[in-house]
């Protein structure tokens, strides 16, 4: 008997060092199965900020590129003890491509926190942990950087004016008052129509002269700038600036002056201060009689090309070869002209736009493709975008644009890209774009977007991808839509009208009512079901279900029939309280429902329907 004790025991033994053998030999898989579970996550993280500051003012912010690289990156700062900026637009905030970022213009002496996150199409990646640097100022040396220039920063420029023509700003200044220190000045400017209040473009990085005056010939008719002026010191710049406001004059009208040719954009994106004596251009471009906001004035199309630059922050795009150059507009970045040297196609994705699209875009009659997507746009898309009847892409997403669609936007008759997701848009679709039949690709989502949910997408035969979640939608869709070959409405959470009718079915005990022929009958038209009427699209307009034995709550369902116009349920045992989801009926002209158990209060806005029945209902409306 013990020799068989310890034969069991002997056995048990061998059995768990086997057992733990073999766990340890499973470890390495499963952490690797851990970190492919993890690891987009991981993939995704920003783990090493740097941030240097060897300038007054100036921060020298760099970080890692993540594993999964994404789209571009978003940097936020603010002095340490305050808020980080919350909105996207608000100062403090950038969107670079590259894994680096200069921010310039900052108090000097003031420690300032920096984080960084990466954007990807689909999420934004977290925050890194905030990484604390001190802008410094001409007595103090930086407390992560090696070393501070020994050149004593200059001081600001003294006097800074701007004498202002249509198509010039004349700069003038005094030199700082420690001018020996003084070896050429920074210039900097500023569209106040669409760029960020802490964006200036550089103009002149060095003038290297001793000149106190420069003239800007690239500037365009009737528009708001701000100039900043620093001096440098080698390349040193000075501890403080100067700025001034310019605004352009509007172009007269044509019996008030006799247009002339347009100036040629500068060579290159700086030049070397103007001669005390150099005259300012006199050249304009041309005069064109009053428009409408949709109607662009017309300019050539390398001006068109030099708005565009100019107000999309040009000297900072992460690729802008040729861009203001005298080179072919063909072999300027992202332009494709056909063989008469027109602009058919503008590819700027994911190159660092910010600002506001200019209207002088719609000069560009040809265009056929225009990509702007993966930028930092802002504002509202111009309506003047519509004048392009030749386009075919319009694809500005995953930007910060706000405002309306516009629904001068119809007018593009051959438009078959619409691309518009992961902006600020708000408002409802307007129902002009249903002229738009040409349309393949619809991307709306994740924007500000309310009311009804387009109807008359089920006429779109050719649309085979349509992405509208992340909006704010009311009502139904029809069936016909869930036979789109890409989509996400099953994110939208809007039921097809189907789907919300046999929801009020079962909720209101349909297999039990009088009459319910074809509710259950999937492949019937919903016109064929019992006391239900559609219009010729197959929109449910009228439900009469009075008498007919129903029971239970209304579903909040019934709120995205948002066509129907009339409604009878009088007569039932219906229960429970009226769904505030009713008030988005605003065709809805007749409601019958008397003669039920409901509780509770009247959503207000029911008190507007021209024919009801609510007062024989005995209850108060709600507040």
């Amino acid at each position: 008997m013990l020799r068989q004790k310890q034969v069991k025991l002997a056995i048990i033994v061998l059995g768990v060092w086997l057992m733990l053998a073999a766990l340890l030999a499973a470890l390495p898989s499963l952490s690797a199965l851990l970190s492919s579970v993890n690891g987009p996550d991981n993939n995704r993280t920003l783990s090493v900020i740097r941030v240097e500051s060897g300038q007054p003012g100036v921060l020298e912010i760099s970080w890692d590129v993540p594993a999964e690289t994404p789209i571009d990156y978003r940097v936020s700062w603010a002095p340490v003890g305050e808020d980080f900026p919350s909105g996207r637009d608000e100062p403090g905030n950038a969107f670079p491509t590259a894994p680096t970022y200069t921010a310039i213009g900052l108090d000097p002496g003031v420690r300032y926190q920096v984080r960084v996150r990466a954007r990807y199409q689909d999420a934004n990646g977290d925050w890194s942990a905030p990484v604390e640097a001190v802008a410094v100022s001409a007595s103090t040396s930086p407390s992560n950087s090696a070393s501070v220039p020994s050149t004593v920063p200059p001081g600001q420029p003294q006097d800074l004016q701007a004498d202002v023509a249509q198509n010039s700003v004349s700069l003038s200044w005094s030199a700082p008052a420690d001018n020996g220190s003084v070896t050429g000045y920074q210039i900097l400017r500023r569209d106040r129509s669409g760029d960020p209040i802490d964006q200036f473009s550089i103009l002149v990085k060095d003038t290297a002269s001793l000149a106190t005056n420069y003239v800007d010939s690239t500037v365009l008719p009737d528009r708001q700038y701000t100039y900043r002026l620093l001096a440098l010191n080698g390349t040193v710049l000075g501890s403080d600036y100067a700025d001034v406001d310019a605004n352009t004059l509007g172009i007269p009208s044509a019996s008030a002056a006799t247009p002339t040719t347009a100036p040629a954009a500068p060579a290159t994106e700086t030049s070397a201060a103007a001669p005390a004596s150099a005259p300012a251009p006199t050249a304009v471009l041309p005069a064109a009689p009053s428009q409408s906001n949709a109607t662009p004035i017309p300019v050539s199309e390398r001006d068109a090309l030099v708005a565009i630059f100019r107000a999309t922050g040009g000297s900072f795009w992460a690729q802008k070869t040729n861009w203001l150059s005298d080179e072919p507009i063909a072999s300027w970045h992202g332009v494709t002209a056909d063989q008469n040297g027109k602009v058919i196609e503008l590819n700027l994705n994911r190159n660092y736009l910010y600002g506001s699209i200019p209207d002088e875009l719609a000069s560009l009659t040809n265009l056929k493709i225009l990509r702007m997507q993966g930028n930092s746009l802002v504002g509202s898309i111009p309506p003047a975008l519509s004048n392009l009847n030749a386009l075919t892409n319009l694809e500005l997403q995953n930007n910060l644009l706000s405002g309306p669609i516009p629904a001068e936007l119809g007018n593009l008759s051959k438009l078959e890209w619409l691309e518009l997701s992961e902006n600020d848009l708000t408002g409802s679709i307007p129902p002009e774009l249903s002229n738009l039949t040409n349309l393949t690709v619809l991307t709306l989502s994740h924007n500000d977007l309310t009311g009804t949910f387009p109807w008359w997408l089920k006429e779109f035969d050719g649309l085979q991808i349509l992405k509208v979640s992340g909006n704010q939608f009311t009502g139904c869709m029809s069936a016909n839509l869930l036979d789109i070959w890409v989509d996400d409405l099953d994110q939208t959470l809007i039921p097809t009208c189907r789907e919300a009718l046999t929801t009020f079915y079962f909720a209101t005990g349909g297999p039990e009512w009088g009459h319910n022929t074809n509710w259950r009958q999937s492949e019937t038209s919903l016109a064929q079901w019992y006391g239900v009427s559609t219009d010729e699209a197959g929109r449910v307009t009228a439900i009469d279900l009075s008498d007919n034995r129903l029971a239970g709550a209304l579903p909040p369902r019934i709120g995205n029939l948002v066509h129907l116009e009339e409604l009878d349920l009088s007569g039932n045992e219906l229960s429970g309280p009226i769904p505030p989801e009713m008030s988005n009926l605003s065709s809805l002209s007749t409601l019958y429902l008397a003669g039920n158990k409901l509780t509770g209060c009247i959503p207000a806005s029911l008190r507007q329907i021209e024919n009801n029945d609510l007062d024989i209902l005995g209850l108060e409306f709600c507040r």
